[in-house]
Parts: C-alpha cells; sequence; structure tokens
C-alpha cells in the first residue's frame, strides 16, 4: 500500500469514528501534518499541529519536562511520549503523532547516530512509542520518518 493510500485510510477511520488527530513534529517539520492535510476532506479531522524543533519549545508548547530532556535529551522515547502527550493535552485531539529525532548528517554530539527516530502515538490518553534507525540522507531519514508515524496512527485507529 503506498504512503498516500495509507494516509487516506487514516483519514476515512478518523472520520468514521468522530475523531480528531493533532501532529507533535521535529525532525520531521510538519511533513506528517502535510501528509494528512493533503487528503480532501481533511479539515474534518485535523485542526493543529505543532512544530517543537527546539527544546524550549518542546517545553513551552507541549509541556515536555525539563527533566526528561535533561536526562533522556530530546531523541528518545520519553521525549516522544511527553510530546505525544502534551499534543493531546494542547489540542484535545482523540489521536496525536509525535516525531522526534535525529537526521543527521553524522553522529549526534553525544553519539547518537543519524538516523535515531521516536514516534510517538496517544490514543484517548493511552501512548506508545516506537523506535526506528532509518538510512539514508537526511531528506529521506525524515521522509520515512513521517510515513512511519502516519503508519503508527493507522494501526493504532485499526
Amino acid at each position: 500500500m503506498e504512503w498516500e493510500e495509507e494516509t487516506k485510510e487514516l483519514v476515512a477511520l478518523l472520520k468514521e469514528k468522530g475523531w480528531h488527530i493533532s501532529t507533535a513534529e521535529s525532525c520531521t517539520a510538519g511533513m506528517v501534518a502535510a501528509a494528512v492535510v493533503d487528503v480532501p476532506g481533511a479539515s474534518e479531522v485535523f485542526e493543529e499541529g505543532y512544530i517543537t524543533y527546539s527544546d524550549r519549545i518542546k517545553k513551552k508548547l507541549l509541556g515536555v519536562p525539563e527533566e526528561v530532556l535533561q536526562k533522556y535529551t530530546a531523541v528518545s522515547s520519553q521525549t516522544a511520549e511527553k510530546m505525544a502527550e502534551g499534543a493531546r493535552m494542547a489540542s484535545g485531539a482523540e489521536l496525536t503523532v509525535a516525531v522526534t529525532g535525529y537526521a543527521g548528517p553524522g553522529a549526534a554530539e553525544d553519539g547518537t547516530p543519524a538516523g535515531t527516530v521516536y514516534i510517538g502515538v496517544c490514543s484517548k490518553g493511552q501512548p506508545r512509542v516506537k523506535k526506528f534507525l532509518f538510512d539514508g540522507s537526511r531528506k529521506q531519514i525524515r521522509e520515512k520518518a513521517a510515513k512511519e508515524a502516519i503508519r503508527f496512527a493507522l494501526e493504532t485507529l485499526r
């Protein structure tokens, strides 16, 4: 199934359930939100997305605790979970998707390899996180992360 087809299915399932989706994105910088709103009728299910590229904005807009960022860093399962929960609290959406990762090039200062991405989904207050290690260019890593975020959201709805 193509990515566009999965996104159409996601929007259709959200409509069927009467649910809304919000996104909280760091390394994908709005790519997940853009994929959703590319689907005709997305305005019935998508109300807002947050691009929280810096730690300061993750704290300010999503309420990610300073302690989480200090102890685990922005690229961690804990941060992805808090981003998804924060987006849910801020938006009231029944389903939220969060993406945080390191697209490179090269490894992060702490040694985290480029391509490390955590995707969090929060459905009705129940957060889940998956870790991915993608290869490719910075752009390819970001695209792969956005695609997997759509797939994880769809899997959660199904």
